[in-house]
C-alpha cells in the first residue's frame, strides 16, 4: 500500500488537476504503397469490423461536459479487473429531475461487448450499478471519488440559484438508469457521516456561501487532510471539510478566499509541497492561494489562509484559463494554458510555486482571435518516471495550426534536466479542412500488458472536419473517404508514443511522426481513429482510463459526447440511438 500510495500523490502532483487524476491514482501499419520507405507495419483491422465496445444514452444533451472527466473505479491500472466493482461514474449536466433525470449515473459490468454476450464479463452490454436524482440543479463539472470509491463528491452548479457541494454515499441497485433515477434514502446534511447507517444511501449537501454559482470549476480533493478546493463563477475560491469521513461542511473562517472578483474560476489544483493552491480565470489570470501551511510565496495582505502576492497573466491581453492548473511538484513548477490571448491565441506558461518568475510559448494560430477552448496537457511516461534534478520525457498538449486560426494541432512540450519548459517543438498538424473545431484535454497511459494495447498512449477528440489524410489512419471511419456519411466530423484519436518515438518505426523516433506511421491502423498498432459526431466545442469529453489487463475487453477509456447520430450501431451512434448524449467505452488498442 505504502509503494502504491507514494506513486499515487507523485502522480497526483504532476498530473492533470482533479478532473482526470483519479484514474492516475490507479497508479505501425499496413504500408499502402511501396513508398513508405522503413515504416514498420502492423497488422492491419478493417475498418468494416463490428464496433464491440459499448455506448449508454445520459438522454438528450446529457454529458460530461467539454473538458470535463468521468470517474473511474478501482485507481490502480495494474489490479486485475472486477466486473463488479470496478465501475464509472459520468455526471449528466441535466437539470435533476425525480424520476425522470438523473444529476449522476454509474456502470459496472464494465468489460463487455454490446450488441451480444461478450467481454471478460459475459454479458451484453454494462449494467447501470445505480443512478441519483440529487437536486434540480445541474452537475457540470467532473465528480470525484473518495479513496475507496465509496462516496462521490460533485458540484450543482447553482442555475436555480447557489451552488451546492454534494457528496453522495450510493448504494448497489438503486436507480436503473440517467432515464429512471431514484432519491437517496437519507439526507444527512450538517451531521456526521456515521449518520449514515449501513446498507442506506445517504447524501450531504453543503451550500457555496456568497449565493455563487460554480459552471466550471471541478471539486478538487486533498484527500489527506480530507478537504475540498472549489472555486466559483464570481471569482472566490471555497474550502470544504470532513469531506468523506468527518462532517461535510464549508469553512467560513478566512475563507472564500478572493481571487479575482466577478471573474469566472477554472478548477483548482492544491500543491501539497509548496501549501500553495493553483487556480486560473476567465481574464486569464494565473493566482494562488496560501494554506496555512504553504512555505512558498507571500500573502497580499495579512496571513495565511491569504491570496498570493504574485499572479501570471498567461499570453497577452485577454482570454481566458478554462482548464485547471497543472503542478509538479517534484522540480516545483505550475503549468496554464490561456487558449485566447491576444499574443498568440494559444499560450503555455510555466512558472515557479510562487508565481515569480515564468516562462511561456505560443501553441496557438494566426489571424484573429481563436474562439475555441485549449486545455492543459498529459507528460509521458518517460517524464513520470523522471527524478528532480534529472527530467526527461515530454509533455503532450492540443494547440492550434500555426498557420490557421482555429485548427488543432498536437505540440510536443520539450524540457530542459531541471525540468525548465524550453521549446514547444513542431507540432503534429491534423490537417483539419476547416476552422472553428476545438479538442479535448490529452489523456496519457502506459500499458505494460503484452496485448494490442502495449505502450505509452496518448488519446484526445477533435470536435469537427477530420481529414482525409495523416494523422488520421488510412482505414478510419473519421475519413470522409472510407464513411461518407460519418468521416469528417469528429474523431477520438489514440497515438501510441512508444512507436513514435522509435526510429526502427518512425524514421527519427521525432515528432511529429512521419505521415506513413498513420497509414492503417491494428493490432500492436501505431494509431486508432474513430468518427464521432461534430461539436466545435469538442467533440467528446475528458478521457479516464481504466487498467493495463489483456483479458477481453479490458484495458479501455471511458469519456462522454454531447450528441449521437450517424449510421451503425456503434459510434458515432450510442447503442443504435441517435440524438442522445452518450457515456462509451472503447478499448485503448483499435477504439473499438
Amino acid at each position: 500500500m505504502g509503494s502504491l500510495m507514494s506513486e499515487t500523490f507523485r502522480r497526483i502532483n504532476v498530473q492533470r488537476a482533479m478532473r482526470n487524476l483519479l484514474w492516475l491514482i490507479s497508479i505501425c501499419c499496413v504500408l499502402a504503397n511501396a513508398g513508405c520507405g522503413s515504416v514498420t507495419p502492423s497488422v492491419s483491422s478493417p475498418n468494416a469490423t463490428p464496433r464491440i465496445d459499448w455506448g449508454m444514452s445520459l438522454l438528450s444533451t446529457g454529458t460530461v461536459g467539454a473538458g470535463q472527466f468521468p470517474a473511474k473505479f478501482s485507481f490502480d491500472v495494474n489490479a486485475p479487473p472486477d466486473c463488479t466493482n470496478d465501475f464509472v461514474v459520468f455526471n449528466t449536466s441535466l437539470a435533476g429531475s425525480a424520476g425522470s433525470s438523473a444529476n449522476i449515473v454509474a456502470f459496472n459490468n464494465l468489460y463487455s461487448t454490446q450488441g451480444s454476450v461478450g467481454g471478460l464479463c459475459n454479458q451484453d452490454g454494462p449494467s447501470v450499478y445505480w443512478s441519483y436524482f440529487i437536486g434540480i440543479g445541474r452537475a457540470r463539472t467532473s465528480v470525484a471519488l473518495s479513496l475507496d470509491g465509496s462516496k462521490v463528491a460533485f458540484v450543482e452548479d447553482g442555475g436555480f440559484g447557489t451552488a451546492v457541494l454534494n457528496i453522495l454515499k450510493w448504494k448497489a441497485g438503486e436507480g436503473s438508469g440517467a432515464a429512471t433515477p431514484v432519491a437517496v434514502d437519507l439526507d444527512i446534511s450538517g451531521s456526521p457521516w456515521t449518520a449514515c447507517t449501513a446498507g442506506i444511501s445517504c447524501v450531504a449537501t453543503v451550500p457555496f456561501s456568497g449565493a455563487a454559482m460554480d459552471s466550471l470549476s471541478a471539486p478538487f480533493v486533498d484527500y489527506a487532510n480530507d478537504v475540498i478546493y472549489v472555486g466559483d463563477n464570481i471569482g472566490s475560491l471555497h474550502k470544504f471539510t470532513g469531506v468523506f469521513n468527518g462532517t461535510p461542511a464549508e469553512v467560513t473562517a478566512g475563507w472564500p478566499i478572493k481571487v479575482n472578483p466577478s471573474h469566472v474560476l477554472s478548477s483548482p489544483v492544491y500543491d501539497s509541497v509548496s501549501g500553495n493552491i493553483f487556480v486560473g480565470d476567465s481574464s486569464g489570470r494565473l493566482s494562488y492561494v496560501r494554506e496555512t501551511n504553504s512555505t512558498v510565496g507571500s500573502c497580499s495582505s495579512g496571513t495565511p489562509p491569504c491570496l498570493g502576492t504574485a499572479t501570471q497573466q498567461v499570453g497577452g491581453v485577454g482570454g481566458s484559463i478554462s482548464d485547471g492548473p497543472i503542478t509538479d511538484s517534484t522540480s516545483g513548477f505550475v503549468f496554464a494554458v490561456n487558449g485566447t490571448d491576444t499574443l498568440h491565441h494559444g499560450t503555455i506558461l510555466q512558472a515557479n510555486t510562487d508565481l515569480s518568475s515564468m516562462v511561456q510559448f505560443p501553441i496557438g494560430g494566426v489571424g484573429i482571435v481563436g474562439t475555441g477552448t485549449l486545455y492543459g496537457g498529459a507528460f509521458d511516461q518517460t517524464y513520470l518516471n523522471s527524478s528532480a534534478g534529472n527530467i526527461a520525457g515530454f509533455m503532450y498538449v492540443c494547440g492550434r495550426d500555426p498557420a490557421h486560426i482555429n485548427r488543432p494541432a498536437i505540440y510536443q512540450l520539450s524540457f530542459t534536466t531541471a525540468g525548465v519548459l524550453n521549446s514547444v517543438g513542431t507540432p503534429l498538424l491534423m490537417n483539419s479542412t476547416r476552422d472553428g473545431a476545438a479538442c479535448s484535454p490529452v489523456t496519457e497511459i502506459n500499458n505494460t500488458s503484452t496485448s494490442s494495447a502495449s505502450g505509452d498512449w496518448i488519446f484526445f477528440s477533435i470536435g469537427n472536419s477530420a481529414a482525409n489524410a495523416a494523422p488520421i489512419p488510412t482505414n478510419s471511419n473519421c475519413r470522409s473517404s472510407v464513411d461518407i456519411l460519418n468521416g469528417n466530423k469528429g474523431c477520438m484519436v489514440g497515438i501510441n508514443l512508444t512507436n513514435a518515438t522509435n526510429p526502427a518505426i518512425n524514421p527519427g523516433g521525432t515528432w511529429p511522426p512521419v505521415d506513413a506511421f498513420f497509414v492503417a491502423q491494428g493490432a500492436h498498432n501505431n494509431a486508432n481513429a474513430v468518427a464521432l459526431r461534430q461539436n466545435n466545442a469538442g467533440s467528446s469529453s475528458g478521457i479516464v482510463v481504466d487498467n493495463v489487463s489483456p483479458s477481453w475487453q479490458t484495458s479501455s477509456i471511458y469519456f462522454s459526447v454531447p450528441i449521437t447520430g450517424g449510421t451503425g450501431t456503434g459510434l458515432p451512434n450510442c447503442n443504435g440511438a441517435s440524438n442522445v448524449g452518450c457515456a462509451v467505452k472503447l478499448t485503448q488498442s483499435n477504439l473499438n
